[in-house]
């Protein structure tokens, strides 16, 4: 069960910051508090707690989708605020470093995630 939900997890964070995200949820994330970036990790944290349903009550579901959704926004704010200060270009390596290690932060969320609500169940 834990590898499906992660499954599902890292799914939804494809469609979620590749396929749903817009010019204007991306433009202002480095502003604290800019409707892009709030909206585009509401979308996250929705979407989290939908994927979370067929495991726990409703309840616990949006608990984790609002864990999601704060920790989804700190990590884009921290980072687009880093790439403003020293913007580099895909032809870069920095480039690829700071985008692997905010996808890196996302990944983890999810995998704590995971271990917080599979943690009780330990045989």
């Amino acid at each position: 069960m834990e590898m499906t939900l992660l499954s599902m997890l890292l799914l939804k964070h494809l469609l979620a910051d590749y396929y749903l995200q817009v010019r204007f949820m991306f433009r202002d994330k480095h502003i604290y508090g800019a409707w892009g970036g709030v909206s585009h990790s509401g979308c996250h944290g929705i979407l989290t707690a939908l994927c979370l349903l067929p495991f726990v009550g409703v309840f616990t579901a949006w608990i984790y989708g609002v864990l999601d959704f704060a920790l989804h926004y700190h990590i884009d704010y921290v980072k687009s605020n880093y790439s403003k200060r020293y913007p580099s270009l895909p032809t870069e390596q920095k480039y690829w470093i700071v985008l692997g290690i905010d996808q890196m932060a996302h990944v983890l969320t999810y995998i704590l995630i995971v271990y917080l609500l599979f943690a009780e169940q330990v045989i």
